[in-house]
C-alpha cells in the first residue's frame, strides 16, 4: 500500500507582494541574465546528463539567450549544454564574497526577513516536521542541517516551530553573517565551495535539507552519494526547479526576465529524472508537495509587456484587477498535473 502524502498548491502572496523588482526593474534583471548567459555559454559542451550521466543528444532541443538546451533520453532530465565548472560557481555564487548572488535573496531588514520566514519558509518546516511525524521518530529529537542556508531563513522556522537542533552551512559569508544577526545566534557557519562534498560526508544531522540548492551544485549526483554513504543521515529534504509552463514562456519572451531556465539555473528535473536518481542513489519519496508560480510568472510576462508597448494605466490595471484573483485556482490545476515550477520532497533511505 502506497502511503506517500502528496500535496498540491500554495499562495502566491509573496510572490506578488514581495517579489516587485521583477515587474519594475525588468531591464536591469535581464542584463544580468545576459551576463550570467555570456559566462555559461563560454564553458566547455557537457557530454552527460546531469543527472544520470548519461550521454547526452549534441542537437538541442530548443535555445535560449543562444545557450542550447536538450532533454535525456534516458531519464527525461532537461539540461543547459555547457558545463556548471568551478569557474562558472565561483563566478556565480562566490565573487565579492556571495554579496552579488545574494541581492535577491537578502531582507532590508528585520521585519522584512521575518516576513520572509513566515510566508515562504514556514510553511516548507511545517511540511517537512508533520511529514516526519508518526513515523516513531519525534521530529524534536533529530539533528537537522540546511546546506545552502543562505541568509538562513529555512534555520530560522525551524528553530521557531521547536526544532532547536538546527544548523546551516552556506558558501556566502555574506549571508553566514547577515543571517547569523538576524537570527541572533551563531547557528550558520561558511564553507567553501569546494568543500561542499566533505561538509555532507562529515555531517552528523539526521535530517539535510537542500532549499533550492540541488540544483545548483556542479556534481549534485556526488552529494546525492555522499547522503546514501553517510550512516547518520535518515532523510533528505529538496526543493527543486522543474521543466515546466514557465520555460515555455521563456522560450519566446525575449524581452521579459527569465525567472525559471536561467542565470544560475541551468538544468531542470522532470519527475522522470526525480525517479530516476531517487532508485540510483537509494531513495524513497515519503512525502511530496507540488506547487509553482507559473501563472505569477505568465501575469508577469503580460504586464511587463504591456508596460513597454506603452500600454495605459488603465490597461494595466484592469489586466492586474482581473488576473490576479485567479492566479492560486489557475496554478493549482497545473500543481494537481505534477506540471508546476517546483517540487518539495522528503526522501527517505530505503534501510529505515
Amino acid at each position: 500500500m502506497d502511503t506517500k502524502k502528496v500535496r498540491y498548491g500554495k499562495s502566491s502572496e509573496f510572490y506578488l507582494n514581495v517579489k516587485n523588482d521583477f515587474f519594475n526593474k525588468n531591464q536591469l534583471y535581464i542584463k544580468k541574465q545576459k551576463e550570467f548567459a555570456k559566462v555559461y555559454k563560454a564553458q566547455p559542451p557537457r557530454l552527460q546528463c546531469k543527472n544520470c550521466d548519461y550521454k547526452l543528444s549534441t542537437d538541442p532541443d530548443f535555445t535560449k539567450d543562444e545557450i542550447g538546451y536538450a532533454l535525456c533520453e534516458k531519464c527525461g532530465h532537461l539540461n543547459g549544454m555547457h558545463q556548471d565548472t568551478q569557474e562558472f560557481c565561483d563566478i556565480v555564487y562566490t565573487a565579492d564574497g556571495g554579496k552579488k548572488y545574494s541581492e535577491n535573496y537578502t531582507a532590508k531588514d528585520i521585519d522584512e526577513y521575518n516576513y520572509r520566514v513566515a510566508t515562504v519558509y514556514a510553511p516548507k518546516a511545517e511540511f517537512l516536521y508533520s511529514s516526519i511525524l508518526g513515523k516513531h521518530i519525534k521530529p524534536t529529537e533529530l539533528s537537522y542541517l540546511d546546506l545552502g542556508c543562505g541568509s538562513g531563513h529555512f534555520v530560522s522556522a525551524l528553530k521557531k516551530i521547536g526544532l532547536s537542533k538546527s544548523h546551516g552551512t552556506e558558501v556566502s559569508k555574506s549571508q553566514i553573517d547577515f543571517g547569523n544577526a538576524m537570527i541572533g545566534d551563531e547557528v550558520l557557519r561558511e564553507h567553501k565551495l569546494e568543500d561542499t562534498k566533505l561538509t555532507v560526508r562529515n555531517s552528523t544531522a539526521q535530517v539535510i535539507s537542500m532549499i533550492g540548492v540541488l540544483e545548483h551544485l556542479d556534481d549534485p549526483r556526488a552529494i546525492l552519494k555522499e547522503i546514501k554513504d553517510n550512516d547518520n543521515i535518515l532523510y533528505c529534504y529538496l526543493c527543486i526547479p522543474t521543466f515546466s509552463f514557465s520555460v515555455f514562456l521563456e522560450i519566446f519572451s525575449k524581452s521579459i526576465f527569465h525567472r525559471q531556465l536561467s542565470c544560475a539555473h541551468t538544468h531542470l528535473y522532470t519527475e522522470n529524472s526525480i525517479n530516476h536518481f531517487c532508485q540510483e542513489f537509494g531513495f524513497e519519496i515519503d512525502s511530496e508537495w507540488w506547487f509553482g508560480t507559473d501563472m505569477v510568472d505568465l501575469f508577469r510576462h503580460i504586464y511587463v509587456s504591456l508596460d513597454e508597448l506603452n500600454c495605459s494605466e488603465k490597461c494595466k490595471t484592469l489586466w492586474r484587477d482581473s488576473f490576479s484573483p485567479i492566479i492560486d485556482s489557475l496554478q493549482l490545476e497545473m500543481d494537481k498535473k505534477k506540471a508546476s515550477s517546483e517540487v518539495h520532497l522528503l526522501l527517505k533511505k530505503y534501510k529505515i
